[in-house]
């Protein structure tokens, strides 16, 4: 990116103003602008300026119809039935559905007309049972004189039904327009129905309490149908995150099916009006984490609307398992008794809490096998070693405290420069879905009484890149006296350009690792007498994608001789760049297809950090993420995405924005796939405004292939133009 990229934001709002370069509603009919939802009918007619046929920049000009409803926003695909619930009204009532209209394309829609087929029951009706109206409220839409839609514009259209009497009735709704995706003829369809199926599910929520490792256990709903016609559920989708095949089970009707994928009924489960069936769900112990769940019904119940559920007639079931029961929490995990002097015997804590909605019982505390025999544990605290007539019982949040003793004989040995420490690991056994709980002691033997250093990460072990970490030293500890210094260090994965701070010499610091794998940080400290820490404390933390795709762009510049310095022109510019499928701009590289590179919507990178694909639904994590960008050398870049779309292909690229006079770079590309390595490849020596076709994922298969260009070699194309952005 360039320097001045705030300056280039407020050029991008105000050419946004008189331009329409988006990329059109797909064909399939899902709409991925986000346009505006409001009742507005437009009466301009331009075509908008920047929308060429064969410009430097820009897409070709296509109108393109979307029709939502103007109640709640919801998208009306073509050939939608809507079911006029006839049999809940009252002869002489009426009903109105109001539908929007609009074009999500880049080019004036031209609505030649609106017709509605209605064919009545009964000859002579005075009143038709289906009418369309304008949006002036009394012209029949066939007689109206309908505007020129411009983008992100839209018109009213009024179908309103009469009930005359119980016949049944149907007319259809045809919007013929210029639409450019084979939409030309839009239908929609109005049908009454004297009944309609409604779903109920008791309980509404699964709850499997907590299960030990290694036992199963079934839970069931009931499935009601409150309505009064038959409920139709043709599709059962068991492949929310979570539902893991080895662990879940569903049974209907005697029928048991795999979790992890969409399953369709063949026949539909019908469920007459009255009546009701049970889904039984069975779980198989695996591990004593929480595994929150769902089943999502497919069914005919019109009124199921809730996007969050999936789409109209979804009903979702949650399921939970480990979410409730004990709960032990044993603090700290790692004992750290650090430089001990010989013939000292230091006590340091352990505590135990209860973090579940049920007491935690505690039949057994033992060490295990093959650990040091210079550590003891001192049962004054909670009165008697516990047994499995006399267990320890902690109370729903309460705890108790342990206390291990560690009493070296002997000074330790050492090796590479570290200590070679003694170590023991305390068993426990109890009432959890794990059965078990340890915690973990450490220390060494040393002729000299030196302070030891010890590192706490609040955020634990594991976690995913970008994760702003807290690491405190302030429980390091001098039996001479208090911590008055402390010196931090971080061995960490190439192309990771993390800092402490505030500073490295703070007692607590920050820390965000920015590219995934190991990072070994390291704490010196020094008592108010002088004494350094005999050895530094350590700690590894693993950084792990735990997004589907998650995709890094680092680089290194031979010519920049200090790669780390920031600041405007400091370093070299890279870009990374994912691309939808449906992306698609000017042919630069002349390979005969539209390249995906800077194709507004569907293209996501520095100008276009988030941009909306897939569903509107915001509880839905279907959107690509830019969440690390890097203007000034070296990298990284970070991209992630929850929840691709099953049956598409995304592209990944790498455009060498500027080079600020350093010279060519070498790009690195890294692919995670549900936090696995599965792809890295480095480029050949990149020039200023290269653009590299790195490779293409094919999802759901997570299948990464490399571009090559004609001669077989990468995909690299000289000189790559961009827009004004």
């Amino acid at each position: 990116m360039a320097p001045n990229r705030s300056s280039l934001w407020l050029l991008a709002i105000a050419t946004a103003l008189v331009a329409a370069c988006s990329t059109p509603t797909d064909p399939n009919g899902t709409n991925y602008n986000n346009s505006d939802t409001s009742v507005t009918e437009d009466t301009g007619g331009t075509t908008p300026v920047n929308c060429t046929a064969g410009g430097s920049f820009g897409v070709e000009c296509k109108p393109a119809i979307e029709v939502r409803e103007a109640a709640n926003g919801s998208n009306v695909p073509p050939g939608k039935v809507f079911v006029v619930t006839a049999g809940d009204m009252s002869t002489g009532d009426e009903y109105d559905y109001l539908l929007k209209v609009g074009n999500t394309g880049n080019a004036g829609l031209t609505i030649t007309k609106i017709t509605l087929n209605y064919s009545a029951p009964v000859p002579n009706e005075e009143v038709p049972g289906f009418r369309c109206l304008a949006p002036d409220g009394t012209t029949a839409c066939k007689d109206y004189a309908w505007p020129v839609v411009n983008p992100s514009k839209n018109v009213l259209v009024k179908v309103r039904f009469k009930k005359l009497d119980d016949k049944n009735r149907s007319a259809t709704l045809v919007i013929s327009s210029n639409d450019a995706f084979n939409k030309t003829q839009y239908q929609v369809t109005f049908s009454t129905s004297s009944g309609l199926p409604k779903v109920k599910v008791q309980p509404a929520e699964v709850d499997f309490g907590f299960v030990a490792i290694g036992a199963d256990k079934i839970q069931s709903a009931k499935v009601y149908n409150t309505g009064n016609a038959e409920l139709v559920v043709n599709e059962m989708d068991l492949s929310e995150s979570n539902f893991e095949k080895d662990l879940f089970t569903v049974i209907l009707e005697g029928k048991e099916y795999a979790a992890g994928a969409l399953v369709t009924l063949d026949p539909p489960l019908t469920v007459a009006a009255g009546m009701s069936t049970e889904i039984k769900i069975k779980y198989v112990g695996k591990d004593d984490k929480p595994h929150p769940t769902a089943i999502v019904l497919h069914t005919n119940d019109p009124t199921l609307t809730v996007a969050s559920d999936g789409g109209p007639g979804f009903k979702r079931i949650p399921v939970k398992v480990n979410s409730t029961g004990p709960c032990l929490l044993v603090l700290p995990k790692v004992v750290v008794f650090g430089a001990t002097g010989l013939g000292d015997s230091p006590k340091r804590p352990v505590q135990l809490k209860s973090c579940g909605d049920i007491p935690v019982e505690i039949s057994n505390i033992a060490f295990a096998a093959g650990g040091s025999d210079e550590f003891e544990i001192d049962w004054t605290s909670i009165g008697q070693a516990p047994t499995e007539k006399a267990p320890l019982v902690i109370p729903v949040n309460g705890s108790a405290t342990l206390q291990v003793i560690y009493s070296p004989a002997d000074q330790s040995p050492v090796k590479d420069g570290a200590p070679v420490l003694d170590k023991a690991t305390v068993d426990m056994k109890t009432n959890t879905a794990s059965g078990k709980a340890t915690a973990q002691l450490e220390g060494f033997g040393s002729a000299t009484k030196c302070p030891t250093a010890i590192i706490i990460v609040q955020e634990g072990d594991t976690v995913t890149p970008q994760t702003l970490l807290h690491l405190d030293g302030k429980q390091s500890y001098s039996t001479g006296g208090t911590i008055s210094k402390y010196k931090w260090e971080v061995e960490q994965p190439k192309g990771s350009v993390g800092l402490f701070l505030p500073n490295d010499s703070a007692s607590g610091v920050q820390f965000t690792p920015n590219v995934a794998g190991d990072y070994k940080f390291k704490l010196h400290v020094q008592d108010q007498s002088g004494v350094q820490s005999c050895f530094p404390a350590e700690k590894i933390v693993k950084v792990l994608p735990d997004q589907a795709i998650h995709v890094e762009l680092l680089w290194d510049t031979p010519g920049d001789l200090d790669q780390t310095n920031e600041g405007p022109g400091a370093g070299s510019d890279l870009d990374l760049h994912f691309a939808h499928q449906y992306a698609a701009g000017q042919d630069f590289d002349q390979d005969g297809k539209a390249d995906p590179w800077f194709a507004d919507t569907y293209d996501c990178f520095w100008f276009n950090r988030g941009p909306e694909w897939g569903s509107h639904d915001p509880n839905i994590d279907d959107n690509p993420s830019l969440d690390r960008d890097d203007t000034d050398g070296a990298g990284p870049e970070n991209l992630n995405l929850t929840l691709p779309e099953d049956g598409k292909i995304y592209s990944v690229g790498v455009h060498y924005y500027n080079h600020f006079g350093k010279g060519p770079s070498f790009a690195t590309v890294r692919i995670y796939v549900y936090g696995d390595l599965v792809y890295e490849k480095t480029s050949p020596s990149l020039n200023n405004k290269d653009m590299w076709y790195v490779a293409t994922i094919d999802w759901p298969t997570g299948d990464v292939v490399s571009k090559k260009d004609k001669n077989n070699k990468p995909f690299i194309t000289p000189s790559y133009p961009h827009p004004e952005l």
